[in-house]
């Protein structure tokens, strides 16, 4: 089973995961676009039960009209990036966690994109990337 290791920025909030991933996708929707300050997001689920917060601690945002543990997201307190979130009924009992804090040119690759019709007009994936236009 693997194991893989993600870093905020500055190194303090240090995420260890059991386990390869439940879902594993690119997202082009504005709201992901916004949380991730670029023109897409690589989102990636794991289990709850196989993440762990190996060193650092984090602070908690929720989203407009969210209050619940199951919707949130959290970031490290020092540099605000890294950290991890959940969707709630998207999908239950797991975390996501940004690809590009893996930094592992190893790590596997997004099967699908989400939202591909939102995306900006200049992003193109490879053929190989499943599209789905609207969510």
């Amino acid at each position: 089973m693997p194991i893989f290791h993600a870093k905020c920025p500055c190194g303090a909030l240090c995420l260890e995961v059991d386990g390869d991933p439940l879902h594993n996708h690119i997202c082009t929707c504005a709201r992901c676009q916004r949380a991730s300050g670029s023109a897409l997001s690589h989102n990636v689920w794991f289990r709850e039960e196989d993440v762990r917060i190996v060193s650092g601690d984090h602070s908690t945002w929720f989203q407009q009209g969210e209050n619940t543990p199951d919707v949130m997201k959290a970031f490290c307190r020092i540099c605000g990036g890294g950290g991890f979130s959940k969707s709630g009924d998207y999908f239950p009992g797991s975390v996501v966690i940004a690809g590009g804090t893996f930094a592992d040119p190893s790590f596997p690759a997004p099967d699908h994109v989400h939202w591909w019709n939102n995306r900006p007009h200049w992003i193109g994936l490879a053929d190989a990337i499943e599209r789905h236009g609207a969510g």
